[in-house]
């Protein structure tokens, strides 16, 4: 253990399963990989989530968690820009109101919102997560076990670990197993997202989709000016993937002097 960077354990956690990578040291080496069934639901107050958990950080002894929900268990949309709104509250109601248009009436009061970053003028992303889960979480699962330092979903964590590659516009595609999300901005102002089940044995099977997606969202593909497609499918990873006319695929890997990353990001969307 260093006291200055204290080992961490980054748990992918999705509605039936928990991935965990242990890393130590200011280079955030991983030494551990460990996989446990689970039930995660809400049925049961989370309790079949909070119990591998707590398993999980008595086999690592590890000091703090890193959060990363599966997008299955996650709602995104895409918050448009308002001058009319001034402040963080404002901009929370608008999200719940959203997810009521969308969801039901109400039913923005089961979930846990928050916004992605944008400067004044761009649409941002609203996600949401179950809140009863989200307390769970902060409460560091029942307040017995190590601080949870941080909670990302799926798509997220992929923005965050590759926004550095990503240019003013595009698309960006991350695909778990059994769901695809797939977003687009322009201008580094987001004009639509959302999460589908997708259950894809095959590079050609996701390319196949890619194709079915682009037809609906009536994008314009022309050869002289190709769509970025940012492509993060680790379960494809190591294997050829074809083309499109008019589009440019931009695979996403995690650099490799990144190793904890490299490790939790390879878990997800692979089942061993």
């Amino acid at each position: 253990m260093s006291l200055l960077s204290p080992d961490t354990l980054s748990l992918y956690i999705t509605p039936d399963r928990i991935q965990a990578v242990k890393t130590v040291g200011l280079s955030q080496r991983a030494v551990e990989v460990r996989q446990r069934e689970a039930s995660v639901q809400a049925a049961d107050n989370w309790q079949g989530l909070i119990r591998v958990v707590g398993e999980l950080v008595t086999q690592t002894k590890a000091q703090r968690l890193h959060v990363v929900l599966s997008d299955k268990l996650a709602r995104y949309a895409c918050f448009p820009w308002s001058p009319e709104l001034r402040n963080a509250d404002e901009d929370m109601s608008m999200a719940m109101m959203n997810f009521d248009d969308v969801y039901g009436a109400n039913m923005s009061a089961d979930w846990h919102f928050a916004l992605s970053e944008g400067r004044p003028g761009q649409s941002r992303i609203s996600i949401a997560i179950p809140k009863t889960l989200f307390v769970v979480l902060q409460s560091n699962f029942e307040q017995s076990r190590p601080k949870v330092t941080s909670i990302q979903t799926a798509y997220s964590a992929v923005l965050q670990a590759h926004r550095k590659q990503l240019g003013s516009q595009g698309w960006l595609i991350s695909m778990e197993d059994g769901r695809l999300t797939l977003g687009s901005w322009a201008q580094d102002s987001w004009k639509w997202i959302y999460s589908v089940h997708a259950k894809l044995g095959s590079p050609e099977e996701l390319l196949a989709r890619v194709r079915q997606e682009i037809q609906l969202s009536s994008t314009s593909l022309k050869a002289d000016h190709p769509v970025p497609i940012f492509l993060h499918a680790p379960a494809f990873e190591h294997l050829p993937f074809g083309s499109l006319h008019g589009v440019q695929f931009i695979p996403l890997k995690t650099a490799d002097k990144e190793a904890g990353a490299k490790y939790a990001f390879a878990l997800l969307g692979v089942r061993p």
